[in-house]
């Protein structure tokens, strides 16, 4: 299924946290994967290596705001990152908020996934969930 509708993700249940910790994983890794990418292009450039830990920081800050919501950790998942009240995908002002949060607090942030909502500190600061797509 593609990116999720206005109404179509406010009626989608929440995501589970495997799937949530999944799609986390796997963005770890394409994070990880633009860093490199950032890492030779500096080096073939004559700049500095530190923009490697750029590439890396600015795909876990804004991989949420992709189309529908949608991390590439989040479409192999089937879930999607939307507004709370609204059901339009996330922003990329909301994505930024929302994974700053994970990036300075960590496992603090994450703790707060086990409760009743399903959502992180970072998720309640940006007024955003997590929900399952449709197959």
């Amino acid at each position: 299924m593609g990116a999720p509708t206005e109404t179509s993700a406010m009626n989608q249940p929440l995501a589970s946290i495997g799937d949530r910790f999944t799609a986390q994983f796997l963005d770890g890794f394409v994070a990880a994967g633009t860093g490199a990418l950032f890492y030779f292009a500096a080096k073939a450039a004559g700049l500095p290596l530190e923009l490697t830990i750029l590439g890396w920081v600015l795909y876990l800050l804004i991989c949420d705001g992709l189309p529908g919501g949608q991390s590439i950790g989040k479409k192999f998942t089937r879930s999607a990152v939307v507004h709370v009240d609204t059901g339009r995908p996330c922003s990329y002002l909301q994505s930024f908020v929302r994974n700053l949060c994970l990036i300075v607090l960590g496992v603090v942030d994450c703790a707060f996934i086990a409760g009743r909502q399903r959502r992180r500190l970072g998720d309640f600061i940006a007024r955003t969930k997590v929900v399952r797509l449709a197959n």
